[in-house]
């Protein structure tokens, strides 16, 4: 846990004085939260094992229950029922240095309140007591969550911070029917969260359509998406139905839903509102029951602001928001991933096949592709290892990588220019102008800028980069206004 020093919420957020068991074998663990609740008027109460913290709960009846997993004798996830019984339902927030996703949905499974991952940062954990206390002491104890299946062979894998975080967030938001907008880097495991969060919900066993909008032709999207009756259009000789039909009472994943075009946004919207959609060809509304998740590489922020994409069905969207980080923002869960892969291939000795130095390589590396590219990596280095210890000369060159980001960053340039080129051809027609000359106003300001940053302001040295003349890069600067 970090140093004791936190800020002060505001006075709206701060509970009446109440009574709450810290169950831990940590004493540091349980001291602070001593000091940290003592500091807001409650009374603390600790115990190092779960029968112990049962013997206190039963007699002095608290308020909150902060139950660690790992603990001696009996584990948390084992005692939380039993917590919830002699408390009569009173709030328990279970806290694990050894977090999985298996751990955050049995937690909630079994009726926990919250899940907090060690280490946590003090001003989380206060908010969560306040909120946990506050619910008590208005007599709104939250109800035991529903039972939510737990499959294993879960791929998601992670120890760092970020994904501890988006397993309790799936964990919390799975039997819901909350519309859910996943975001991260191409390869980071997006269609992963979209696929355990369906399975660990009330509708596990209702169809699960993931869908890429771009993968369908853009003359039959609508078709595709919501069907269509016969006549409709040319080739439609019978009645069909689309995919949101075929998903009805269960889940549909839309991938990259920024590429999603503005006309399908709009019956997109309608269902997620009001569960009603029309066949193309169709005058009639039909209704459906799918839940919808979203999944994106990109900012659907900067493309509402560009009028590429619905503000209203954004807002729609992002129920509740699961971000996956790069994974070189999470070195730590590169080993993980490596020996699960290892393991999945049944490779010899699978947990001690990478060494430090080895381990340090792979870290070292940029992943340009993410958790996909280092399991393609560690594929096809264990095939030319041959069951003996990998070394880095087995794995792939990290350039191959680089080559492949440079690539993709190409495709994404290009459908940013596309987009806005058919954006600006649209508007042209209306009100007229220079498509290039538009263009250039677009792209140019940032290219001087970000130059001239590189530069540290040298003109003459910018301008020799730019490959124009000195006194055309002024001239320019001043017709954008960045004199």
């Amino acid at each position: 846990m970090e140093s004791m020093t936190t800020s002060r919420l505001n006075d709206a957020e701060i509970s009446k004085p109440s009574l709450v068991l810290v169950v831990d074998d940590e004493p540091s663990i349980c001291w602070g939260f001593e000091r940290m609740l003592g500091e807001e008027g409650h009374r603390v109460i600790t115990a190092s094992t779960a029968e112990e913290g049962l013997r206190l709960a039963a007699t002095e009846r608290p308020a909150l229950v902060l139950l660690d997993v790992r603990l001696p004798g009996m584990d948390g996830i084992t005692a939380l029922p039993q917590f919830l019984e002699v408390t009569h339902s009173a709030p328990v927030v279970v806290m694990t240095a050894f977090g999985d996703l298996d751990t955050a949905v049995a937690a909630v499974q079994r009726g926990a309140s919250d899940y907090l991952t060690k280490p946590f940062r003090l001003d989380d954990a206060l908010k969560l007591c306040r909120q946990a206390i506050r619910a008590t002491a208005e007599n709104e104890r939250p109800s035991p969550a529903p039972v939510i299946r737990i499959h294993r062979g879960e791929t998601l894998i992670g120890q760092s911070a970020a994904m501890q975080q988006a397993f309790r967030q799936i964990a919390l938001v799975a039997n819901s029917d909350l519309s859910v907008l996943i975001t991260g880097e191409t390869g980071t495991g997006k269609e992963l969260v979209a696929a355990a969060i369906h399975r660990h919900s009330h509708r596990s066993n209702m169809p699960y359509l993931p869908i890429a909008p771009v993968s369908l032709s853009p003359d039959l999207i609508e078709s595709e998406l919501f069907g269509h009756v016969r006549g409709a259009f040319t080739g439609a000789a019978e009645n069909r139905p689309g995919l949101f039909e075929q998903a009805d009472g269960g889940t549909v994943l839309l991938d990259e839903i920024g590429d999603l075009p503005l006309s399908i946004q709009v019956k997109l919207l309608r269902i997620l509102e009001s569960g009603q959609y029309s066949r193309v060809g169709e005058v009639q509304f039909r209704q459906c029951n799918v839940r919808v998740l979203a999944a994106t590489n990109a900012d659907l922020r900067q493309a509402v602001q560009r009028g590429e994409f619905r503000e209203d069905l954004y807002y729609r969207l992002n129920g509740v928001h699961v971000h996956l980080p790069p994974l070189r923002e999470r070195l730590e869960d590169i080993a993980l991933i490596a020996e699960y892969v290892l393991q999945t291939l049944q490779y010899p000795n699978a947990e001690t096949a990478l060494d430090q130095e080895l381990l340090h390589e792979l870290q070292s590396r940029p992943w340009f592709g993410n958790v996909r590219e280092l399991r393609n990596a560690v594929e096809h280095a264990a095939v030319v290892a041959r069951g003996r210890s990998l070394s880095i000369t087995d794995f792939p060159s990290a350039q191959a990588g680089r080559l492949d980001s440079t690539a993709a960053q190409g495709n994404e340039l290009d459908r940013v220019i596309a987009d806005w080129s058919r954006g600006a051809l649209a508007k042209q027609a209306i009100e007229g102008g220079s498509l290039h000359e538009e263009l250039m106003k677009a792209i140019e300001p940032t290219l001087l800028r970000i130059v001239l940053q590189e530069t540290g302001g040298n003109r003459a040295k910018a301008a020799e980069i730019l490959g124009i003349h000195r006194g055309t890069l002024r001239d320019r600067l001043r017709g954008y206004g960045m004199e």
